[in-house]
């Protein structure tokens, strides 16, 4: 009988359907946020204050993360990390498309994402042994170091680019909430 490859498992196609499009919206995230100080008349301490506010939420929530994955349905906790996101961004999105948006705003969203993600990391390293067999996570952790460079560092920042260029910040905001929404549904099943 031969084993099962990771992609031949239901749970972890959508548990990786639901990384990839939590990386891409990871991913467009990080250039929309750049453009949207920009576009707002920020500049190099206003980017900053953004950029240290999602570094300080991670910071301060990932050990309370690792403590909560410990005790929480892991499943339970990538669902609300993704829903939460995708409101937070939803609403910076919302705001910035209606003319309102202040970077005040963002450096209050950027801290939220980053106490987000200080409980997605946790959950989803505690989910994945769960949703795989051992000899399968070697396979499933490749999988996912492709999926880092390749979706948040390129293809994200790519997608960006293209929806910045062609509407505006505002809209690859409401992109990046798109994606955190699809990531929450693929992991509802």
């Amino acid at each position: 009988m031969r084993a099962l490859r990771p992609f031949e498992t239901r749970q972890y196609r959508l548990l990786a359907g639901a990384l990839t499009a939590s990386l891409f919206g990871s991913g467009i995230w990080a250039v929309a946020m750049v453009w949207q100080v920009m576009e707002l008349g920020g500049g190099p301490v206003q980017l900053s204050a953004v950029a240290a506010a999602g570094a300080a939420g991670l910071l301060a929530a990932v050990l309370v993360g690792g403590a909560v994955a410990d005790r929480v349905p892991q499943r339970r906790i990538l669902v609300t990390v993704e829903l939460s996101k995708a409101v937070l961004v939803g609403t910076a999105a919302v705001l910035a498309l209606s003319g309102v948006l202040e970077v005040r705003h963002l450096v209050v969203v950027a801290l939220l994402l980053g106490v987000a993600d200080g409980f997605f990391y946790p959950a989803y390293s505690a989910l994945l042994p769960s949703v795989l067999p051992a000899e399968q996570l070697l396979a499933a952790n490749g999988v996912e170091g492709v999926l880092r460079p390749g979706i948040q560092q390129a293809a994200g920042p790519a997608l960006a680019g293209v929806v910045i260029a062609l509407l505006s910040p505002g809209h690859a905001l409401a992109t990046v909430a798109s994606m955190q929404l699809v990531a929450g549904i693929a992991l509802f099943n």
